[in-house]
């Protein structure tokens, strides 16, 4: 089944393509993961044909914002998203303290620690500041809230920051990167919203169905994150005795084909990742295979 995940279109404000390449592991070094092996994953998969790039502020603590701004600076068609607000950083924590409405958690300094959040209107336009110095950018092209929940997407102080920041050009447009259905239904009904990112896999299609049947999901891009799931969708689809990087490309394909969504996130983090995985999506997921996932998942 030939795929068109590589092909360039209109995605809300932008010419990009449906698959992004999503950043997390990039420069985390702590986890073997070094700067140079993540620059040149990131541009095999810019050079492999991805147009759209995801990443936070938080991710690598910073080391990922540096080597996406770093790459994508001599890719000017590149769109990348970025997520601020999860607090995981010394920094990111320092400017919640003083910039946000309540003393926040240090759950996040932890590697397994649930993260606190922080999305006043000061917190997120210094946040997006510091996102701009590190990418290196004037503007940045699509800014995420990173997993609010359903009552920070409905403050009016909140909405009404973000689309000032739009207005004066410090971003091209917002969204938020959510974890459920409630907090997804009140991004879809926050005015000036036009980004919205969604866990959504083979195995889990809750929340995208609380999208599909809002009546302003027109007016929204819909991104699947977590297209592989937590692991178990790869474990139980190796039972079938396909390969990787085929089952990779069997969710992928899967899920962009859903009603509702517009675009899917795969994180690489080497380039051999990005070879085999890639490659096997540019070849095209098989129709049996998404089939016989869909029934097994």
């Amino acid at each position: 089944m030939r795929t068109d995940l590589l092909e360039r279109g209109r995605l809300g404000e932008f010419e990009t393509t449906p698959l992004g390449v999503g950043t997390a592991r990039l420069g985390a070094f702590w986890q073997k993961r070094g700067i140079s092996e993540g620059t040149s994953a990131l541009s095999q998969a810019l050079d492999m044909g991805v147009g759209l790039v995801d990443t936070a502020d938080v991710y690598a603590r910073g080391i990922s914002e540096r080597i996406v701004g770093r790459v994508v600076r001599t890719r000017p068609d590149t769109v990348v998203m970025t997520k601020v607000g999860l607090l995981k950083t010394p920094v990111g924590l320092v400017s919640a303290t003083f910039g946000g409405d309540h003393r926040p958690g240090m759950g996040g300094l932890r590697a397994a620690g649930r993260a606190d959040t922080c999305f006043s209107p000061k917190y997120v336009r210094e946040a997006a500041r510091r996102c701009l110095k590190r990418q290196g950018r004037d503007e940045l092209d699509i800014l995420l809230l990173h997993e609010p929940h359903a009552a920070d997407l409905q403050c009016d102080d909140v909405v009404g920051e973000l689309n000032r920041m739009k207005q004066s050009g410090m971003i091209r447009a917002w969204g938020a990167s959510v974890r459920d259905a409630d907090a997804a239904r009140a991004l879809l009904e926050a005015p000036g919203a036009t980004w919205l990112q969604i866990p959504v896999n083979l195995g889990d299609t809750s929340t995208l169905e609380t999208v599909r049947s809002h009546p302003g999901r027109d007016r929204v891009t819909t991104v699947g994150i977590a297209v592989l799931g937590d692991g178990t969708l790869m474990r139980r689809a190796a039972a079938s005795g396909m390969d990787g990087p085929r089952i990779v490309a069997t969710l992928v394909e899967g899920v962009h084909r859903m009603d509702g969504v517009d675009a899917v996130l795969l994180g690489m983090s080497t380039p051999r990742h990005v070879r085999d995985n890639i490659g096997a999506i540019a070849r095209g997921a098989v129709e049996h295979d998404i089939r016989r996932l869909e029934e097994t998942l």
